[in-house]
């Protein structure tokens, strides 16, 4: 492939299609893992990765797309960037690379952010034998986000009990309602799931088999849809260990943020770096989001909003939901060039921090 354009993909199965190619073309061993989801034509599903070195070797750096779906156009032109650059062969001799393309084909290949059961996956790594999270305010939203009706008067309503809403506790306070995961409504926004849900078990199936015997691993977990446009912030989820967020500002040179910090543009529960934790305990690990801004917020949401709706109320009109589907898409990777190459050029600057961390 000549061109950084040539990296990204118009759908699911090209993307796929170009992730193996260029796994083959870098002498990495392919992987494929089928998922239980199904396509929009009813097609199957698989997340593929792929391994170079060792099971042996002490360390080992993962980098993780699609656990949002739709976000996978992005995390996809990413991985084939890092293979058809060739970066994988700076790695040390002591460190292996595991790539996961699409942890959730489902809703990749439906351009929807969450997997066949509506669970946001990265809500959904939490401790399901335990009482579930509560989110009042949510309750109080969901009717609001989801109006019965995607326009005419009751779609008026519920933007003006949101505008309310909003000039009452302020937009921080509604975004966190909104994103922070609720366990109440399964038709909701953000729903976490009853359940672990199939991509968490796998996600935590690949932890094992390729991390298990690893004295260090760095898991870089590509998103896209927050933050300013092109850009990738390196998102540290949970700095509650010092050490741990210390080593990431190292690595990153400084620019590591973290949500209970206030530094960072999101702030969630049930990531799926819990799963690394829990899943590698006697591991130094070091697990950061890779988020890539593309649209303003306020557009974003808008496009989850329409999503949802269309899933909830199962709407007949194939043109709203050709509108709807648009949205998604375009909210979460740019048809652009110059966003394109950021991207890669981010992506490429990061995993070679990470490469060079680790070792």
């Amino acid at each position: 492939m000549s061109s950084v354009n040539a990296f990204f993909s118009a759908d699911y199965q090209e993307a796929r299609h170009k992730f193996r190619e260029a796994v083959l073309r870098a002498g990495a061993t392919p992987l494929r893992y089928p998922h239980s989801g199904r396509g929009p034509r009813g097609e199957s599903l698989t997340t593929d990765a792929a391994i170079v070195g060792d099971i042996a070797l002490p360390n080992l750096v993962v980098v993780t797309t699609g656990l949002h779906g739709v976000e996978g156009f992005c995390g996809s032109g990413c991985l084939v960037g890092l293979l058809e650059q060739r970066l994988l062969a700076e790695r040390n001799v002591d460190t292996a690379v595991l790539l996961v393309h699409a942890l959730s084909p489902y809703g990749f290949a439906n351009l929807r952010r969450v997997d066949e059961c509506n669970v946001d996956l990265n809500r959904n790594f939490i401790d399901h034998h335990r009482p579930l999270p509560r989110n009042d305010e949510y309750r109080n939203l969901h009717d609001l986000v989801i109006p019965e009706s995607w326009d005419g008067p009751l779609r008026q309503a519920a933007e003006i009990g949101i505008r309310s809403y909003v000039e009452e506790n302020g937009q921080r306070a509604f975004i966190s309602a909104l994103t922070k995961g609720q366990y109440e409504f399964p038709d909701g926004m953000f729903f976490g799931g009853f359940s672990p849900a199939f991509s968490n078990v796998l996600w935590r199936q690949l932890l094992n088999e390729f991390g298990s015997q690893r004295r260090r691993v760095c898991v870089m977990d590509v998103h896209s849809g927050l933050g300013p446009r092109g850009y990738g912030e390196i998102q540290f989820e949970d700095s509650s260990s010092d050490r741990e967020f210390e080593r990431a500002q190292l690595w990153y040179n400084g620019q590591a943020t973290a949500p209970d910090k206030g530094s960072s543009s999101a702030s969630l529960t049930g990531f799926s770096a819990t799963a690394v934790a829990e899943t590698l305990p006697d591991a130094e690990r070091t697990c950061v989001t890779l988020e890539f801004g593309t649209l303003e917020l306020d557009q974003v949401l808008l496009a989850l909003r329409g999503d949802h709706w269309l899933h909830a109320k199962n709407s007949d009109d194939e043109r709203l939901r050709a509108e709807i589907k648009q949205r998604m898409r375009d909210a979460y990777y740019c048809e652009d060039p110059v966003w394109k190459r950021d991207v890669v050029t981010r992506a490429s600057e990061v995993f070679k921090q990470s490469l060079k961390g680790i070792g």
